[in-house]
């Protein structure tokens, strides 16, 4: 009889802990583990995969390096086995057996907390994109409107116009005919402001200025789940004290700020998003823990990806200068600034915008491992007989990228592809903002920030990428975010 039928989670896990202080060798925690999760194919072959690391296992490979240890892992096969702490996680990597995982979306939960342990759940577990069933059903009929395909287009104008104006005050030295920038940290207040306007109406500097410093307590925290060892388990509030001062100072000064908002906006006309979506929980209807950590995915959690997204595009686009050009060439010739076209431009499908936009995302996914999810079914993916309930993630680059779909030139930028591709071969063959109902609430919304914001840039600049930024189309990127947002610099050259 397999331990874990006899024994429940919680004793199987401290049994592997007092066995690795008593053998001190990560093999015997590695083997009770495969012992507790046994997954064999049709010839009776154990599924294999790295092997575990003490103490988080793979979590931190997956965020911080993995676009390296996608490469690194493809030895293990098509399907494979990595490990969150001592929680299992099932790799997929091709169209096929996405595909089949995803057959029956409908019914798929998110892993609890993306199996990111104890500290992780208080910035986010409670958060509309991790929880499930009817909670998450409850949550999204609060939110889907605000940022639903036709808002999102009723939004463009207004993502138009903030955008050209922080472009226009972007650089300090605004006269410069030249100056050179570090990407992240000169886009990134644009898609967090963006996205506030549209949670919270206009705010005054003040209320900017408090919620950029929350903002900042809540990067700050996110090194704790990055760490990981004791901060997965709620014994750290006990023996972290610098830690756990830091997350209730944030949780206190984040939910004041949102109820000051919401008092403050009652009387507006129209009605704020942040009015409607405390009101059930001054009411009683919802969780404050629900509403505020969606509120923190949107702002806080979502600017690392919206960010990431704008940063790459301009990167890509700065290392090919010929597509660059070709580019502004389409928003000129197409008069698109002057005759106020700008949300129609950015809504099309068929334009080099938006091939641009589409083939930053398949060369730089947002995160290279997805968030786990679960199928309630079991599931015959690679050959193995996955039992259902287990936490399964994408490799995004080999779906993206390594996918022969995409032929010989798969790792070079080359908008031109999308040309001759019809839009019902893409849905498994490249992964942006997910599958089925739980794809990302704020896909619109990012499309039409980050076209504006390309659109407006190459309007007045011309983009330039220094050759010590780049490699081989290889670029540096931030560690300190879990996802790998642009690190390098870029020299902007004012347009006449």
């Amino acid at each position: 009889m397999a331990l874990h039928s006899i024994l429940p989670p919680a004793c199987a896990i401290i049994l592997s802990l007092a066995w690795l202080i008593v053998a001190k060798k990560e093999v015997f925690l590695m083997k009770i583990f495969q012992s507790l999760y046994s997954i064999r194919d049709n010839q009776n072959c154990e599924i294999s995969g790295p092997c575990w690391k003490w103490p988080n296992g793979h979590t931190i490979d997956k965020f911080l390096d993995g676009r390296i240890k996608s490469k690194e892992w493809r030895v293990y096969g098509p399907v494979y086995r990595i490990w969150s702490c001592n929680i299992p996680e099932i790799v997929i990597t091709t169209p096929e057996d996405v595909r089949a995982f995803h057959s029956d979306s409908d019914l798929h939960n998110k892993s609890a907390s993306s199996n990111g342990g104890w500290f992780f759940h208080q910035l986010l577990g409670d958060c509309m994109g991790l929880v499930n069933g009817i909670r998450w059903r409850r949550l999204r009929s609060e939110f889907n409107h605000a940022f639903s395909y036709r808002q999102a287009l009723q939004m463009s104008s207004s993502i138009g116009t903030y955008a050209h104006e922080y472009v226009k005050t972007m650089i300090p030295d605004m006269q410069a005919a030249e100056s050179t920038i570090h990407v992240s940290d000169a886009f990134m207040k644009f898609p967090f402001f963006c996205t506030a306007d549209a949670l919270y109406g206009p705010m005054t500097e003040d209320e900017k200025s408090k919620l950029w410093s929350i903002g900042q307590q809540s990067l700050a925290l996110m090194r704790y789940v990055l760490l990981g060892g004791i901060y997965r388990f709620k014994v750290s509030q006990v023996f972290c004290g610098r830690a756990a001062k830091e997350l209730n100072t944030f949780q206190k000064e984040w939910s004041a700020f949102n109820n000051n908002m919401y008092q403050s906006r009652r009387s507006w006309s129209p009605t704020p998003l942040i009015v409607l979506a405390w009101k059930p929980v001054t009411e009683g209807r919802l969780p404050e823990s629900e509403v505020m950590q969606t509120l923190s995915e949107m702002l806080f959690a979502n600017l690392d990806v919206s960010s990431h997204v704008i940063t790459w595009l301009v990167t890509l686009l700065a290392d090919n200068e010929d597509k660059q050009q070709k580019l502004r060439d389409e928003i000129r010739d197409k008069g698109i600034i002057n005759d106020m076209l700008l949300s129609e431009y950015c809504n099309k499908k068929n334009t080099f915008l938006s091939a641009c936009y589409l083939e930053s995302l398949r060369l730089r996914p947002f995160t290279v491992f997805t968030i786990p999810e679960s199928s309630p079914s079991e599931k015959a993916l690679g050959g193995f007989q996955i039992p259902a309930n287990t936490s399964i993630v994408v490799d995004t680059l080999e779906i993206n990228v390594n996918n022969p779909f995409w032929g010989r030139d798969s790792h070079s930028f080359n908008p031109e592809r999308f040309n001759n591709i019809k839009q019902a071969d893409l849905r498994y063959n490249l992964f942006a903002f997910g599958f089925g109902p739980r794809k990302c609430l704020g896909q619109y919304f990012a499309e039409a920030m980050v076209k504006n914001f390309v659109v407006h840039l190459l309007d007045q600049y011309e983009v330039h990428i220094p050759l010590s930024e780049s490699r081989d189309g290889e670029y540096k990127s931030h560690r300190d975010t879990w996802v790998p947002i642009s690190n390098v610099k870029l020299v902007l050259s004012k347009l006449k």
